[in-house]
């Protein structure tokens, strides 16, 4: 059941997601759609997937706070949010290939 309800979460995400929206609107969502397919493909289990959407989520979470108490994101901020952004990939391409 919530394996149908992840797979179909992702597909909505494949559909809706914007051409270009810039670098880490981009990153936000090649991470959505490597999820997706690694559910999609069972290169993922359910509670990877579900592990690797809450470090997404908490990284979508600080730059949203960081955005917010400074006016936007300043230069640094950005490159830590970029850092965070590659390592989860890093994480989610370990999770599909082990």
């Amino acid at each position: 059941m919530s394996l149908k309800i992840i797979t179909a979460t992702m597909l909505a995400i494949l559909v809706a997601a914007p051409a270009s929206a810039g670098p880490l609107k981009d990153a936000w969502n090649r991470q959505q759609v490597a999820i997706g397919k690694g559910l999609i493909n069972n290169s993922l289990t359910v509670d990877e997937a579900i592990r690797l959407e809450k470090r997404a989520q908490s990284i979508r979470d600080q730059a949203r706070h960081l955005k917010s108490t400074g006016g936007g994101l300043s230069f640094p901020e950005k490159v830590l949010i970029g850092t965070r952004l590659v390592a989860a990939r890093g994480a989610i391409f370990y999770h599909k290939h082990n």
